[in-house]
């Protein structure tokens, strides 16, 4: 483990300390807080289910209202934009639609005649709820079935005033459907019904009734009919005043805990009903609610625990993956792809404390005459020399040995855990490496090199001497006319003296 890794440790072991200290005191409180919560009251379950329908209620309006306010936007930029023909707003009318919640468009002048998104003609004015008298302000509609697509919607009128006279009309269509989907899906209601109606209390669309109610009901007619002793006179007072209120009707064999909620635009009313059965229950399990709830908060916790320990492992991870990265990276000599000077010596360095008692041989390499190729054909073939060199190295050595470029036209091979039979061998493949010839372009560079070469540990007994004496080599092999490996003669190793271009330190 290096210095790096170590400071991480720590650093996890920071962060971990404080959280279990935090998570015991957690317990602790979440412990004090079950015990004194050992009641019921049928006012917590009555405001947490007039929560839940005012929130739907809101959410109903939230999209609504945000839908509406981004058609006001686009509305405002067609009378800032010449608008010669209805087609001309196709490309602010289409972004619209595809922006936002409405499921249709629709541009039009103030006689209802325009263009959907699509680009398809259309007749609004047979839908009835165009109001150029609407004292110039958005509106809502309702429509049973709007006559383009044949669909249940609520659209949100947004008139064009151009001189202070209505001009046309911004059309957003907006699914019935869709509010039924969102009530659905909210796990609260689950067991519940769901009522939603229009002004003058016309219910337009219902989910889980046993029985939905004829077209053309309105909530004080379904209400009768569900509970006929009920007194309307309350409902009626609520809803003028556009008032949450609550009420018990008794649905035949199945009493429902029904509350009503006001959606805030004109007299449009949502009612959810509850079953009585389940009501009665959140009552009498109010501690179980409650249990539940410690149960839900230590699961969160223990997940968050969790959750952060398995962040740290694999940021832990993710710092390795990326600082293997940035190392290598940062390793690489630009020009051959090898090793560059300081990843050579550290790698050579880690490895001989490593393996101590592995033997292994350092070869220092210098190109014979390379400032001549530079001279005569110039620093780019030179530089493609390099590179050809590093590739014949990297293929023959870089895989289990260590490759680097420690200078200008300066190689450094270093073959790890060699017995001296695989010496023989190793030293081979790189006299091999002076009678190698290398192309640039279409031009056939002959190369050799001169070779300086030291054993660990017959020859030193760190990398400093023994780069030292592979230098001392390589210096010896230059002074000896060049193209040869030069290498010092131990008690260990004996190398044969009759083969071509080696010669040996006496």
């Amino acid at each position: 483990m290096n210095l790096n890794d170590k400071k991480i440790d720590r650093s996890v072991l920071m962060i971990l300390i404080p959280i279990a200290i935090l998570l015991v005191l957690i317990l602790i409180l979440l412990y004090n807080f079950g015990s004194a919560s050992r009641h019921t009251a049928k006012s917590m379950v009555e405001n947490a289910l007039l929560k839940e329908t005012g929130d739907f209620a809101a959410q109903i309006n939230d999209e609504l209202d945000v839908m509406t306010r981004m058609g006001e936007a686009f509305r405002d930029m067609i009378i800032l934009t010449p608008v010669n023909k209805s087609i001309d707003t196709l490309p602010i009318i289409g972004t619209l639609c595809n922006n936002s919640d409405a499921y249709m468009v629709v541009y039009c002048n103030a006689e209802g005649v325009g263009l959907t998104q699509n680009g398809i003609k259309v007749n609004v004015s047979k839908d009835n709820f165009l109001n150029p008298e609407n004292n110039h302000s958005q509106y809502y509609a309702y429509l049973q079935k709007e006559n383009i697509m044949q669909a249940e919607a609520v659209v949100s009128v947004i008139p064009i005033i151009k001189e202070d006279q209505v001009d046309g009309y911004i059309l957003m269509y907006y699914s019935v459907s869709r509010i039924r989907k969102i009530f659905t899906q909210t796990p609260a209601f689950a067991d519940a019904f769901f009522i939603f109606s229009v002004d003058e209390g016309l219910i337009i669309t219902t989910e889980d009734l046993n029985a939905p109610p004829p077209v053309g009901t309105t909530q004080l007619q379904l209400l009768a009919e569900m509970d006929p002793a009920m007194d309307p006179t309350p409902v009626q007072a609520a809803m003028a005043n556009q008032q949450n209120f609550s009420l018990n009707l008794a649905i035949k064999d199945d009493p429902h805990y029904v509350i009503y909620s006001p959606i805030g635009i004109n007299a449009w009313y949502i009612a959810i009903g509850f079953e009585e059965a389940q009501y009665d229950q959140l009552l009498i399990d109010q501690w179980g609610s409650m249990r539940n709830l410690i149960t839900y908060l230590l699961v969160v916790i223990f997940i968050f625990v969790f959750g952060v320990i398995g962040t740290m492992v694999l940021m832990r991870i993710f710092y390795q993956k990326h600082h293997r990265k940035l190392q290598t990276a940062v390793d690489l000599d630009l020009l051959t792809g090898l090793n560059n000077k300081m990843a050579t010596e550290r790698k050579i360095k880690q490895y001989l404390i490593d393996h101590p008692e592995t033997s292994a041989i350092l070869c220092v390499l210098d190109l014979d005459n390379f400032k001549e190729i530079n001279d005569s054909l110039g620093h780019v073939v030179g530089d493609d020399v390099l590179k050809m060199i590093g590739a014949i190295l990297r293929d023959r050595f870089g895989d289990d040995h260590v490759v680097g470029r420690v200078g200008g036209d300066e190689f450094i091979i270093f073959i790890k855990a060699i017995t001296t039979a695989a010496a023989l061998v190793e030293i081979q493949k790189v006299r091999d490496l002076i009678d190698t010839p290398v192309l640039s372009g279409e031009t056939e560079i002959a190369i050799s090199f001169s070779i300086g070469v030291a054993e660990y540990p017959a020859d030193a007994a760190d990398f400093k001497e023994l780069y030292t004496i592979a230098d001392n080599a390589l210096y010896q092999a230059k002074k000896n006319g060049k193209n040869q490996l030069y290498k010092a003669v131990n008690k260990q190793t004996s190398i044969n003296e009759s083969e071509k271009g080696v010669a040996n330190e006496e």
